[in-house]
């Protein structure tokens, strides 16, 4: 009897934990051309700052790309098309080191024992493993989703945009 439970309950698991892999191929269905991404930098501080992830693509008929998986971050992705060439889009923030909220500050540094130093917070559950030239892009066909991993993204120069006067 304990045998029997015992060999249920091992079953249960393996159906469960295959579940939850993910479904990465080596290929996509579509094509996919070389890849790029580029910092950008907003004039004001308020502005903010990311990169920018262009994948180029085509044949992707009966296919719905979802989102990339890039520099631990992931996003949510666009179809743009320029100049007859669609491309898949990602743009990602970056996240900013923000004080925690019991942070003293203080003249008097006596008072500023115990303050923990700011540092930023990685998404702790991120799904793959990658290099800094690598994504995973998901989409579906039909109801199921896939992962194809992208590899050797170039990183182009970064485009700082001006602030405007204050006049």
């Amino acid at each position: 009897m304990k045998n029997s439970i015992f060999s249920i309950l091992v079953v249960l698991g393996m159906l469960t934990s295959c579940s939850s892999q993910k479904n990465l191929v080596d290929s996509a269905p579509f094509e996919i051309g070389t890849a790029y991404c580029q910092d950008w930098y907003g004039g004001k501080e308020q502005s903010g700052a990311g990169v920018e992830l262009k994948i180029p693509v085509a044949n992707l008929d009966g296919y719905r790309v979802n989102s990339i998986y890039f520099r631990e971050q992931q996003s949510y992705v666009k179809i743009k098309d320029e100049d007859g060439q669609k491309f898949v889009v990602a743009t990602m923030v970056a996240k900013k080191a923000m004080p925690p909220k019991d942070m003293v500050v203080h003249a008097d540094p006596k008072k500023e024992v115990g303050n923990k130093p700011v540092t930023k917070q990685l998404q702790k559950d991120f799904p793959f493993e990658l290099a800094y030239d690598e994504a995973v892009l998901s989409y579906y066909r039909g109801d199921v989703i896939n992962y194809v991993k992208i590899t050797g993204i170039k990183h182009k120069q970064a485009i700082i945009y001006p602030s405007r006067s204050k006049e």
